[in-house]
């Protein structure tokens, strides 16, 4: 394969996992930033094989980590130099999981470690991997079953122990394991139709066209993705701006909002842009939404789309949304709240292994904080979507309490799909689940202010 940087795929794929672990980036985002230095006439099949590495690798890394750490005996993984546990992390991967040849895999990343390091880790490396080889996942994956079934589970199905024994005691072990199990599943991917340029019947049309099976859905300008010949990302269709990949349920937000042409709305967590679009679409471009973001990069990436989609109705303001106040009020307003994203682990499976009790704690503070600050902005009757790509009851129904507590009211929105929600308030709310829905897990509310 030839790549413009002297550099294997194994480098590749290592620089991709350190950037998705130290600056918190997505797989997708990480490689675009390795791929600026990579030229060649290979570059495109190389990032496409550098994709489903990063990808599987940071899907399976808790099994990935229990066989290296059985094979370290007494240190972890975690212990190592980071680059260089990210390479035996590919080394197992491709060992145990691609079942490429173990001497092939083992000499492929040795070089590496030698380059990067020195000859003594490059040993150290070798002698890991050979333990790799004779290493019998199955029969330890056993002796764990009988130790600590919740640790199996965690392994197994390589997912947070925090998360395991959260859906378990909220959904029951048998669901909560087909959940574990779709969560492993290949991505499902959804078309919103691009209402400002296009209609479904004619996006439907010329998808299939192109090889595109799809299907119709419960959200009615989004079509289900059955089948494809190639990316739809590659599609002409896709880069005109007739549509855009959004999951189903996060497609649902705008609708049950549904704001009106000419209204001011407000989006307080905006990027990277979704449902702002959609709403700016349901609003024919009339009216304005201010699309708040902490994050500059990603706001910039929002301008591009506006243009891409057709939007002009959308004014962006980089700034917090805990504290941004307007001057005026508004008549609307999305909360799309960062959360801890355990609903999304399907399609960013780099998420599992970013939070902990102790950041969800202060993630549910930043939550709380911006539905305050939504209080303030909106008009007396004007009305608000809170919505989390979470699981946890305590970044939804116990936050829309929490709003409660602080002045809104709940409206009794007819939800026409999905399940309803937990607590006293739960038939008021919305739910979907991977296992259940073949989306991302979410949670919807709707609110007024009195």
């Amino acid at each position: 394969m030839e790549l413009f940087y002297r550099v294997t795929i194994h480098e590749i794929v290592a620089d991709a996992l350190m950037l998705v672990e130290e600056k918190e980036l997505s797989s997708k985002h990480a490689l675009e930033k390795i791929f600026k230095k990579v030229e060649g006439k290979d570059k495109e099949k190389a990032r496409g094989i550098a994709h489903a590495y990063v990808f599987e690798i940071e899907k399976w890394r808790a099994k990935i980590d229990f066989i290296i750490n059985s094979v370290l005996r007494g240190s972890k993984v975690e212990d190592l130099d980071p680059y260089l546990a990210n390479l035996l992390r590919i080394g197992v991967f491709e060992m145990k999981f691609k079942k490429i040849n173990p001497a092939i895999a083992t000499d492929s990343i040795v070089r590496v470690v030698k380059e990067k390091f020195d000859l003594t880790r490059a040993k150290f490396a070798n002698a890991i991997l050979r333990e790799v080889e004779k290493f019998n996942v199955e029969k330890a994956l056993k002796r764990l079953k009988e130790k600590d079934r919740i640790e199996w589970l965690a392994v197994r199905f390589s997912h947070p122990r925090w998360y395991v024994e959260y859906v378990i005691d909220l959904l029951g072990y048998d669901e909560a394991v087909r959940l574990l199990l779709s969560n492993l599943k290949p991505q499902r991917y959804y078309v919103r139709i691009n209402s400002l340029k296009a209609d479904i019947e004619k996006v439907k049309k010329y998808l299939e066209e192109n090889g595109v099976r799809v299907a119709y859905t419960p959200v009615d300008d989004v079509l289900k993705v059955l089948e494809y010949e190639k990316p739809i990302t590659k599609l002409e269709g896709y880069k005109k701006g007739y549509f855009v990949i959004q999951d189903l349920a996060s497609a649902y937000v705008a609708h049950v909002l549904s704001p009106e042409p000419g209204e001011r709305v407000l989006d307080l967590a905006a990027a990277p842009g979704s449902k702002t679009f959609h709403a700016a679409a349901l609003m024919e471009n009339k009216g304005e939404i201010v699309a708040v973001d902490y994050s500059y990069e990603r706001l910039v990436r929002m301008k591009e789309r506006m243009k891409k989609l057709g939007v002009k109705n959308v004014k962006l303001v980089y700034a917090d949304g805990q504290s941004y106040i307007d001057k005026e009020k508004f008549d609307k307003i999305i909360l799309d709240a960062p959360c801890s994203s355990s609903g999304t682990y399907r399609q960013f499976p780099e998420v599992k292994w970013r939070f902990n009790e102790e950041k969800i704690k202060r993630i549910i503070s930043v939550q709380r904080n911006m539905l305050i600050n939504a209080f303030r902005n909106l008009k007396e009757g004007g009305e608000m979507t809170y919505s989390t790509c979470s699981v946890r009851i305590d970044e939804n129904e116990e936050n829309v309490m929490f709003g409660l507590e602080r002045g809104f009211e709940i409206v009794d929105y007819p939800f026409s799909w999905g399940d309803k929600g937990f607590l006293e308030i739960g038939d008021k709310t919305f739910r979907t689940w991977t296992h259940r829905h073949d989306c991302n897990s979410f949670f919807i509310a709707k609110l007024r202010k009195p």
